[in-house]
């Protein structure tokens, strides 16, 4: 099975591009779904984040999510410390759905953020990089999430900066393609995912 890791800053339209991929009959794995699953009540990663972060818990107990997003966008110390409680049963989770999934599909892809912040380029077979000026991103996150054009800018210079990622990545995707050019674009990086040879077997 090759594993193809799909990753791009904020906004940049990773998930629009994901839905191409679903729409090609390829499994699409989403680390944001993966970060939810270790996180619900009950798991050791939902009583780690409750005694790190207490006040991003609603009455009831259950996380606002829009709190510790705030929260970790403007300290670098509580984002660094976040990740040091998810990333381990993230990517735990990861592979246990690839095992599942290796007997099934040919391709599998990753939609991650944090591909190469997490060092996980290393174990995909190729990494693609949804692409978009800045000026885009901030006009996306304007319109998605209500946020000032202070708060979009804030929220892309915490991330990994464009020129590294496009350097790091395999294949560039633009992000702001017609449905039909991404539609092709997609087939093609298909066709190529399937002609290499798979870095590794994820089977359990």
């Amino acid at each position: 099975m090759r594993v193809i890791g799909l990753t791009g800053g904020i906004a940049s339209g990773k998930s629009h591009v994901a839905r191409f991929f679903e729409a090609a009959g390829t499994p699409v794995i989403h680390s944001d779904q993966l970060a939810r699953e270790v996180v619900l009540p009950g798991t050791p990663s939902f009583e780690r984040v409750r005694e790190a972060f207490p006040d991003v818990f609603l009455d009831d107990g259950t996380l606002d999510r829009k709190a510790l997003g705030k929260r970790i966008f403007s300290s670098q110390e509580d984002r660094k410390k976040l990740e040091s409680i998810l990333h381990p049963p993230i990517r735990e989770l990861f592979m246990q759905k690839l095992g599942e999934l290796e007997k099934k599909s040919p391709l599998v892809v990753y939609e991650v953020p944090l591909l190469f912040e997490t060092g996980l380029d290393r174990e995909v077979d190729l990494s693609v990089v949804v692409d978009v000026p800045e000026d885009l991103q901030i006009l996306r996150l304007s319109k998605r999430d209500q946020m000032t054009p202070e708060e979009a800018r804030r929220r892309i210079s915490v991330q990994m900066p464009r020129e590294e990622r496009i350097r790091k990545a395999d294949l560039v995707l633009p992000g702001d393609l017609s449905e039909e050019e991404l539609k092709e674009r997609v087939a093609g990086i298909l066709v190529l995912a399937s002609s290499m040879t798979p870095k590794r077997s994820y089977g359990v």
